[in-house]
């Protein structure tokens, strides 16, 4: 269900009836503005927005709604009680927020979606550029044994072997090798070859993003996007070129 909630303020109520028309806390100080029991909307509070996105005074709502779980994510603007925008996410989104790229007047935000590995950013409700974070490092051993696999040094047998060493031992591997530990034997020479020569990348996903202000701490100030990812990284991104300004590590999962 879609809910938009006005502040209500009143001097003097009776206690009698009171509540009616009040949220299900019982208070007194607000009224549903707007109520859609089939809106069909499933998303979290990170995934949720307000903001002038038209520099007319109007804030519009930010939703990344998850869809289903496995489809149809979409990235959505409503206008009111009215549904204003679309557009198709890729994979599951994890964070929205709003910031200025830069001085230009009308002072107009843009909107950024996390999904997966990937950000999205849009400009006058606009696809304008996806940033991808930098892929983690290949475990040396498991390069070797694709590369001679793929020089037909090792055969299907050796290459499972040391990758589910790999994987015993707590590596961190490739989805490519991950996909090929999950296979039934018959099928795994047929996998290999036609994956051998593909670059091998391990993506990590993005778990949470915000914004720090880059040089003042103007309510409309540029802003610099700040990322979380599952591989337990922070970056800071410059907000006009997106390149990465900063890079720090945490001991746990942003």
């Amino acid at each position: 269900a879609l809910w938009l909630v006005n502040n209500w303020r009143q001097k003097k109520m009776s206690d009698a009836g009171s509540s009616e028309g009040s949220p299900r806390d019982g208070s007194t100080h607000w009224l549903y503005a707007y109520r859609d029991p089939v809106a069909s909307l499933y998303t979290f509070t990170s995934c949720l927005g307000l903001a002038d996105l038209q520099a007319d005074g109007d804030h519009k709502l930010l939703v990344a709604d998850l869809g289903t779980g496995t489809y149809d994510m979409k990235l959505k603007v409503y206008k009111g009680t009215s549904l204003h925008m679309e557009s198709a996410i890729v994979d599951l989104p994890t964070g929205v927020c709003t910031f200025y790229m830069d001085e230009n007047e009308p002072r107009i935000p843009a909107v950024a979606v996390a999904s997966g590995p990937f950000i999205y950013i849009y400009k006058n409700l606009r696809p304008y550029f996806k940033f991808t974070v930098p892929p983690l490092p290949i475990d040396a051993k498991e390069k070797e044994a694709w590369d001679r696999y793929k020089e037909s040094t090792m055969d299907v047998t050796g290459l499972r072997d040391v990758l589910d060493e790999l994987d015993s031992s707590g590596e961190t591997l490739s989805t490519r090798s991950l996909r090929f530990l999950q296979l039934d034997p018959d099928d795994l020479e047929a996998f290999a070859n036609q994956y051998k020569h593909a670059p091998l990348k391990i993506l990590t996903v993005i778990t949470c993003m915000n914004t720090m202000k880059k040089t003042h701490s103007d309510d409309q100030a540029v802003s610099c996007l700040v990322l979380g990812t599952e591989a337990t990284e922070i970056y800071i991104l410059d907000p006009q070129a997106f390149t990465i300004l900063a890079k720090m590590f945490l001991p746990s999962v942003p």
